[in-house]
């Protein structure tokens, strides 16, 4: 992974051999990802209902109720335990939760590049004066996540392809070689979300349902599967679907590592999406070091990928 500033000296450079892992990461298609996570569910004979829509979640003091619509027919569901992995709407009426937001006033324009000197496995994660961005190796090509604000990301999605190209190179230089194609654009608002706390009752929120984060250092997965790890550890000891204190433990196993990322990521976007020239020098300045001192680089690069 390769990290740098637009125009300002300074880079940082993480390797998977410093890790000792074939890579940093991976760019999946999403499809692809829930395929996988449906074949592990057939394989543990995991019930499924599809076509179903929660509507309500209760907790009372030994189980939860939900009130759901299963093709169309409206039906009550009861469990001794509610795990939330949603965005996080369904948390709205749960007692003794609140949600802590921060709008950034921009959106991500998410698109597919390819490059004349195609795909070099390595990522790229740029900050650009007009927005930082993210290239992320993806077959021979690359996914760009470009943060813009939300006019700039919008006119980059309906402009011309030699125009783009032109205000992309601009930003990135000509590593790759030139721009050849460029997929289909969306465009998403990008907010801070995250709940006082991660559960309420008989009910744990894991995943974006308990943070969503801006994508600039892509640790809302890495995140969401920690806290899937972690609850399944929780749910292995013996007696634990009538452990009353299994959320709270839970929750104070996950407590660091959630703050750390989330202020970690914030600070990313607050210190780094800013033109003043003083503090691109001390960015810079910052970068060079951590790429001096291997030690330090690679502490950095474990807690990118396993967390606190």
């Amino acid at each position: 992974m390769h990290i740098s500033q637009q125009g300002v000296f300074g880079r940082t450079l993480l390797l998977a051999a410093d890790m000792g892992v074939a890579a940093l990461g991976r760019t999946v298609d999403y499809a692809l990802l829930m395929r996988q996570c449906e074949a592990a569910l057939d394989v543990q004979q995991t019930p499924v209902l599809w076509q179903t829509q929660v509507q309500n979640v209760r907790t009372l003091s030994r189980f939860a109720e939900l009130d759901i619509v299963c093709n169309g027919k409206p039906h009550s569901l009861t469990a001794d335990w509610v795990v939330l992995a949603e965005g996080g709407r369904l948390t709205d009426n749960l007692p003794g939760l609140s949600r802590h937001s921060y709008d950034y006033r921009q959106s991500a324009l998410v698109t597919t590049l390819e490059f004349e000197h195609g795909n070099d496995g390595t990522a790229y994660e740029r900050f650009a004066d007009s927005g930082p961005f993210a290239l992320l190796p993806y077959h021979n090509a690359y996914r760009l996540v470009w943060t813009r604000s939300p006019a700039d990301a919008q006119a980059l999605k309906e402009m011309p392809f030699a125009d783009f190209a032109q205000a992309f190179e601009q930003a990135f230089g000509n590593r790759l070689g030139r721009l050849k194609t460029r997929g289909e654009a969306a465009v998403f608002p990008l907010q801070l979300k995250q709940l006082n706390k991660v559960y309420s009752g008989r009910v744990i929120c894991i995943g974006n349902a308990a943070q969503t984060m801006h994508p600039v250092a892509a640790q809302g997965l890495n995140l969401g599967v920690r806290d899937a790890l972690a609850l399944a550890r929780c749910f292995d000891a013996p007696h634990s679907l009538h452990n009353h204190h299994l959320a709270r433990q839970y929750a104070a196993c996950r407590r660091l590592d959630a703050q750390a990322i989330v202020g970690f990521t914030h600070s990313l976007v607050t210190l780094f999406d800013h033109p003043d020239a003083v503090l691109k020098l001390g960015r810079g300045g910052v970068m060079s070091l951590l790429d001096s001192l291997p030690a330090a680089r690679k502490k950095f690069t474990e807690q990118l990928i396993f967390g606190l």
